[in-house]
């Protein structure tokens, strides 16, 4: 079994128990209670008749037919059509009427019969199809399309064959044959557009490769079948290759796309160490990995069963819809025989037949159907192609109900390393020898203050020379800081608080002294640097501030939305963030203070939206009215959070803000197109101003007029909302091709150029 094959089945397997699958050409969600294991499944005669025209379903020889039964009916309705205009000649019926004209009489005769013969096969080759999709359907909306179309079909063709064998009255023959055309070309359309508002699911599915290289004990290369990589083994992914699943660098060195999970564009550095994540593309170098989860396990397969299980779920509009579709079929079937009875009484059974086969063919139960769905799913592969990810169509919605978004600052608005703000010196000539101590004491220490103070250095070009404090010549503190002896000297070098240095007989500067207080003012982190009795120099640490953070809140706020922050840092560490952000910070707060904050804002302004980075905030996103969780591209399951966005890019809450709006307002449209649609259609039709074919051709229209409007919403993002994030809206397409030797190279980061 091909590694597409195990796919397909284990997504079946899944969704069997959930009562619905998606179907095997659009992918959107079918019931499938009574079909077989192992059979396919189709949402309607759409999206069969395109699979089997395209050969997604299988053997070549099936394309071939439908694309001939379908050509040979278009090719007897236009036949039809043509002896059915030399019927309708006003001379051959004048000249019939006056008995003046055996030979028209007898031509009449037989074009009629020859519209009997020639739409029969049109009736078989189009119509049987259709009715057996309408009675093995598993959607109620389906149904009651094809049903009402088979039975206005039926009803025309009947009263025609009828007319022919009793040699009066119309025949209507070229009505059933242009309706069966022009439904089963509308159809094959729907299903193409259909088709595009899940190609993102359909291009996750079909990116990791088949096989990879295996790397045995000896460093012999192997290659296996994808689904057989386990937890442990080894694999080596040269350049321009996709990285299969979850894993740890174990060697080598390559600039990295993540797009596909994290939207991200730019690459990222992958060195010894690093964790990479499945479905990742390797640009440049190449790389040894230790699998660290089977292929079914990593962070691809978790993204798409997460956009699968939201797809499959229903929202607040799609329930209404269904509950309308329930008994659609029922009222169009009695609003049309009301309709027969009365022109029946009033014209004749003609003019009855006619409009009650109006009724039939303009009614759209597909429209109204397709209405929500169409739109949710359209807007949820567009958001999972730009990492923001929706739990289910319902999530879609609230996101769309939020008045109030409240903030958490640590790993969510600042990233989870503080930076060295400035470096204070008691003397500017001790600048070359506080970076040279500084990088020696802090390399050699894995606290997250001296991990900050190298890269300041490093950035900086500040380390001149020397290595690492050695682990003989280092002593740390617990919860003080470190200090070692360099250069045969008596007293040690210290790199720590303040307060340890001064407690150790270290004397600090007027100048230094007043910092100390002013930075104690402002709730600030410092940690001093001293040696010979002296403290020679402060760092001075600040959060890093996301670099897109204030352009997205201000993006939120424009939005019509209140924004602020909840942070359980001291008020006076929060003075500088506001400033910088322009919102109010609620400083000061507990687990249980946030829960609070966010119920005063719900009373304030409405349902109300956490961002959090769903680690340190559980009880804040679980109590607000919809939690969005940042950076989910290695956890996708976050259960707290109903919206995930798979990178760090704080610039996606206000483009997912803005697309669950769209989202509702195209829902909204479809809706008051298909309800406005068939009660205005509906009315003609039984009012007899409508002929047979145009109601069957304005029944097409209707449902590929929600189809293109949904398909609005799987566009590209809003630049007004996008931020920064610009960078990053590539379509998924663009990252599932090899990457090239030169347009690698241009976007490689330094650090793997050689």
């Amino acid at each position: 079994m091909s590694q597409s094959q195990a796919s397909t089945t284990g997504k079946r397997d899944v969704e069997r128990r959930s009562e619905q699958v998606a179907c095997d050409y659009c992918h959107l969600p079918v019931d499938v209670d009574g079909v077989p294991e192992g059979e396919a499944v189709y949402c309607c005669f759409g999206c069969r008749l395109a699979s089997d025209i395209t050969g997604h379903s299988g053997a070549e020889g099936e394309v071939r037919w439908t694309m001939v039964r379908l050509g040979l009916a278009i090719f007897l309705s236009l036949n039809v059509m043509m002896f059915t205009m030399a019927l309708w000649t006003h001379e051959l019926y004048d000249a019939r009427a006056a008995g003046s004209g055996p030979l028209a009489a007898s031509l009449a005769d037989l074009f009629r019969y020859l519209c009997l013969l020639l739409s029969l096969p049109v009736l078989w080759l189009l119509g049987l199809p259709l009715a057996e999709n309408a009675l093995a359907t598993r959607r109620r909306d389906v149904a009651a399309a094809d049903l009402l179309i088979v039975v206005g079909v039926t009803a025309a063709y009947a009263y025609s064959v009828v007319s022919v064998l009793r040699e009066s009255g119309h025949v209507y023959f070229e009505v059933g044959c242009g309706v069966l055309v022009m439904v089963t070309i509308g159809r094959w359309l729907e299903a193409k557009g259909k088709l595009r508002a899940t190609a993102a699911l359909a291009a996750l599915e079909t990116l990791l490769p088949k096989t990879v290289r295996a790397v045995d004990t000896t460093g012999k290369d192997h290659e296996v079948p994808t689904e057989q990589i386990e937890h442990g083994d080894r694999l080596r992914v040269l350049a321009g290759e996709r990285i299969a699943t979850d894993g740890v660098v174990a060697a080598g060195c390559a600039g990295v796309s993540q797009q596909l999970l994290t939207g991200e564009s730019r690459p990222v550095t992958k060195r010894t160490g690093d964790e990479v994540l499945g479905g990742s593309l390797s640009l440049d170098g190449e790389l040894l990995i230790d699998v660290a989860a089977p292929v079914h396990e990593g962070s691809l397969a978790r993204l798409i069963e997460m956009v699968r299980t939201a797809r499959l779920a229903k929202g607040r509009y799609e329930r209404v819809a269904d509950r309308v579709a329930r008994w659609f079929l029922s009222a169009v079937l009695v609003v049309a025989a009301g309709t027969l009875a009365f022109h029946l009484w009033r014209e004749g059974i003609e003019a009855g037949l006619m409009a009650a086969l109006a009724v039939l063919l303009i009614a759209c139960p597909c429209a109204l159907g397709l209405a929500t769905p169409m739109a949710v799913w359209s807007a949820l592969s567009g958001a999972a192609r730009h990492g923001v990810l929706f739990r289910n169509g319902e999530a879609l919605e609230q996101l769309a109900e939020v008045r109030a978004l409240r903030f958490d600052k640590t790993g969510t608005l600042t990233t989870s390393e503080p930076r060295v703000e400035h470096l204070l010196l008691a003397g500017e000539h001790d600048r070359i020898e506080v970076a040279r101590r500084a990088a020696r004491l802090a390399g050699a220490s894995t606290h997250v203050f001296s991990q900050a103070i190298v890269r300041y250095l490093d950035d900086g070009g500040n380390i001149v020379d020397g290595e690492p404090a050695s682990a003989a010549d280092l002593s740390t503190a617990p919860g003080q800081g470190v200090a070692a002896r360099f250069g045969g000297e008596g007293l040690a070098t210290q790199l720590g608080s303040v307060r340890w240095l001064v407690a150790s007989g270290m004397a600090l500067s007027d100048e230094l002294e007043q910092a100390v207080a002013a930075a104690r003012v402002e709730g600030q982190s410092i940690s001093g640097i001293g040696w010979g009795g002296r403290v020679r120099g402060l760092f001075e640490f600040s959060d890093t501030l996301r670099e897109e953070a204030p352009e997205a809140l201000a993006a939120c706020a424009a939005l019509g939305c209140d924004v602020a922050v909840l942070t359980g840092d001291e008020q006076a560490r929060t003075r500088r963030l506001a400033d910088k952000l322009g919102v109010p910070v609620i400083a000061g707060l507990l687990p249980e203070d946030k829960v609070a904050q966010l119920d005063a804002a719900r009373r304030a302004f409405g349902p109300v939206a956490m961002v959090g980075d769903g680690v340190n905030d559980v009880p804040a996103l679980a109590a607000s009215d919809l939690g969005i969780a940042m950076g989910c591209g290695a956890d996708l399951s976050r259960d707290a959070a109903a919206v995930c966005l798979v990178s760090d890019n704080l610039s996606r809450v206000p483009w997912a803000l803005e697309l669950s709006r769209a989202s509702v307002r195209v829902i909204r449209q479809n809706l008051f197109w298909a309800f406005g649609y068939n009660t205005v259609g509906i009315g003609l039709a039984a009012a007899g101003w409508l002929n047979p074919a145009w109601a069957a051709a304005a029944m097409v229209f209707s449902s590929l007029i929600v189809v293109s409007n949904s398909l609005r919403l799987a566009g590209a993002p809003p630049e007004a909302t996008a931020g920064n994030a610009s960078s990053s809206n590539a379509p998924l397409e663009s990252v599932s091709s090899r990457a090239t030797d030169e347009d690698s190279a241009d976007r490689l980061p330094e650090a793997c150029v050689p």
